[in-house]
């Protein structure tokens, strides 16, 4: 996993849109949609982890 190239932006778009999508047509099931919110958070930990660690590569 270390090589492998992530494309966090496609993966928040989908996560957003599902979550939007899951509000707007009031289906909601409030432990999926917690799941989901779950998921975006660690999914932003994962981005800043990542951009940080890419920061300190390159010298900034």
């Amino acid at each position: 996993m270390m090589n492998s190239n992530l494309d966090f932006y496609k993966i928040s778009q989908v996560l957003t849109n599902t979550i939007e999508t899951m509000k707007e047509e009031h289906n909601l099931s409030t432990s999926a949609l917690e799941q989901l919110q779950h998921a975006q958070n660690e999914l932003q930990q994962a981005m800043s982890l990542s951009f940080s660690s890419v920061h300190k590569k390159i010298g900034y």
